[in-house]
């Protein structure tokens, strides 16, 4: 570590520049040789300003979890979003309409009535919606995709036939998510049920052509499965969003691209020879996909977490670090990492070149 890194007060979440520029560009140069376009899912990283590196290398826009978000993306100038979540509830829904006259916005929907309330308050704030119909990919697949969504081909086919006929509203497109099929360990196994889940999807979108409707999206695809989406006939965009940043989780996976993003600790106590506590514990990492990992140091294991502390163990007698010491920890889930913390620290060349704020933190509404 450089003496500038040395100063990176813990617990802190902190990115490679030159690392995270390589993640971006790498994918974006992958998709040119492809038929899909990038709209990645910003939810990984929560920064408008990250979302614009990834435009600027080339996606069409961004995807987002939450109405919250999309207002925080629009206010920074992104004028191409997709929620790919249902969104219920008035108060939700008025701020839709008023997030739609400010940029070009798409939204999930899986239900009639949802779209019918889309329209009404898309009338009373006159904008205009799109609509992105999501289908239920898992009913075939062990119930592992068995999450939102209309049934695929006639029940989506009905749906949009109702919609086209509501003001205010536009019917853009389909969406799927197959990413979830990384549960499937065998690659083979896991290509089989991806292309299975896209069939369906695709399947749908040329149903609803034949009932004279244009389907001009047809979204889906997350990091675990930006390849065989990408490639896949039919498809017009991907979602993939964590390629990014990376975690174990992915890595173990075999997914190429590089860890940018760690968690930076530091020792504070060492209460055995083969033991020592660091600073960061579940209110800094997540665990919800296992324990973290000690980076560059395969002697070291992390045992266990409390709120505020980390156990960490060595296979050997005595574990070599001492107090103050810092270590980077790998996180398991990046995006339920990076949701606890306000600000990255942003290094280079060994260099910490500042802070970036987490602008979309908390925004869960």
């Amino acid at each position: 570590m450089s003496s500038s890194e040395n100063q990176i007060d813990t617990p802190a979440l902190v990115i490679d520049v030159n690392i995270l520029e390589r993640n971006i560009a790498k994918m974006a140069e992958y998709l040119r040789s492809r038929k899909s376009k990038l709209r990645p899912h910003v939810k990984v990283h929560k920064s408008p300003v990250l979302a614009k590196k990834q435009i600027a290398a080339g996606a069409i826009g961004i995807t987002v979890a939450k109405v919250s978000e999309a207002e925080v993306m629009a206010q920074s100038g992104i004028d191409d979003i997709l929620i790919a979540n249902e969104i219920v509830g008035e108060q939700k829904l008025r701020r839709l309409a008023r997030v739609a006259k400010r940029t070009k916005l798409q939204v999930a929907v899986d239900n009639l009535e949802n779209v019918k309330q889309i329209s009404h308050y898309a009338a009373q704030e006159g904008s205009n919606i799109g609509i992105i119909v999501e289908l239920n990919l898992g009913s075939n697949l062990e119930g592992i995709l068995d999450r939102c969504g209309v049934s695929p081909g006639e029940p989506a086919a009905a749906l949009i036939s109702e919609v086209a006929k509501l003001k205010n509203i536009e019917f853009r497109g389909l969406m799927g998510y197959e990413g979830a099929l990384r549960k499937f360990t065998d690659a083979k196994r896991k290509c089989a049920a991806i292309e299975s889940a896209l069939a369906l999807l695709v399947e749908t979108k040329e149903q609803v052509e034949d009932a004279g409707f244009d389907v001009p999206i047809v979204s889906c695809g997350g990091t675990m499965s930006y390849d065989i989406a990408s490639g896949f006939p039919g498809v017009t965009e991907i979602q993939a969003g964590s390629y990014v940043f990376m975690d174990a989780t992915y890595l173990r996976s075999g997914i190429d691209f590089e860890l940018s993003l760690t968690l930076w600790s530091s020792i504070v106590s060492r209460p055995h020879a083969n033991k020592a506590i660091m600073d960061a514990g579940y209110k800094a990492i997540s665990a919800d996909h296992g324990l973290p990992i000690v980076k560059n140091r395969s002697e070291m294991e992390v045992i266990a977490l409390n709120a505020e502390h980390g156990h960490v163990s060595s296979k050997k007698q005595d574990i070599s670090c001492a107090i103050g010491e810092k270590l980077e920890l790998i996180p398991t889930h990046v995006d339920t990492t990076v949701c606890l913390h306000d600000n990255y620290v942003l290094t280079q060349d060994g260099v910490v070149k500042g802070n970036l704020e987490i602008a979309c933190r908390g925004k869960l509404q």
